[in-house]
Formats: structure tokens, sequence, C-alpha cells
């Protein structure tokens, strides 16, 4: 029999929020609502850094002090789109020749609601390591249940 690899991850949420809060939140408070837990530095994590700008870097702060990427944002477009590129391999380290994206969308949908759309794609690249793409698939719909829940306070 043969089996499916998931390539692409999609999430969904409805929040409370005008279109530009839902974006805020997401790009500029990217701290408040990213887990601790996940990450890959060497030591606990303290921060989680979205640069607001084309080329921007993605990254975590962490207690020994050291900065680990995550990757960058290649597309910035206030307030309906931005594209992560994430470049954390199979084996949870940061690689800068991978290249796997991470699109956001926040879509009016209503009179102070926004739908929020999550798609990490080519995710085929990170074939060969301990990252379990179906795990991932749990743990992006985890982070976005977070997001929604800080984007329905603001």
């Amino acid at each position: 029999m043969e089996t499916m690899t998931l390539t692409t991850i999609k999430k969904e949420v409805l929040v409370k929020a005008s279109q530009q809060t839902a974006f805020n939140v997401f790009t500029q408070k990217m701290d408040a609502w990213w887990p601790r837990t996940h990450h890959v530095g060497n030591t606990p994590m303290v921060e989680s850094v979205l640069e607001q700008k084309p080329g921007g870097r993605w990254y975590s702060r962490h207690e020994d002090g050291s900065e680990v990427n995550v990757g960058y944002i290649s597309t910035w477009d206030p307030f309906g789109q931005v594209v992560l590129i994430w470049q954390i391999d199979g084996n949870f380290k940061c690689d800068p020749e991978l290249v796997t994206e991470v699109e956001v969308n926040f879509i009016p949908d209503g009179p102070g609601t926004t739908r929020v759309t999550l798609e990490h794609r080519d995710l085929q690249k990170l074939a060969g390591g301990a990252k379990n793409v179906e795990a991932m698939d749990d743990g992006w719909g985890m982070i976005m249940e977070l997001y929604k829940g800080v984007a329905d306070e603001s």
C-alpha cells in the first residue's frame, strides 16, 4: 500500500479582530503567542522575533544570549499577507539553503472579524530528519489556536 506524504499543512482560524489588528498581532506580537517550547536553540527561548520588513529576520533569542534563525520574511503586504521562509530542517537545525514557505493571509470576514489562513508548503524538503511532518501539522494547529487567543483579546 502506498502512503501519502504530507507536503503542505493548512490551518485556518477566525479571529475577533479587524484585519489590521489580526496582521499586527501575528507580525508584531509573535512573542506573545509563539510557544516557548517550540524552538531550536540550545537553551530555553526568551523571545520570538519577527523583523517588520521584507527580508526581515525571523529568529529566537535564548537564555545564553544566542540568536537562532528560523527564517526570514519574503513577502510583506500589510495588512493582507505575510510570507515567511522557514529554514528549520528535519533535524531541528537552521539550514540557510533550505526554503519552505509559510504563507499567512488576513481576510476580512464581517465587522471586527478576520479569517486567518496559514499554509506551510514544500515540506517534502524536510525529509530525512527527526522532524515529523504529521507532528508539525499538530504543532501548527496548536500555534494558530494560541495566536487566535491573543488576537481575540487585542
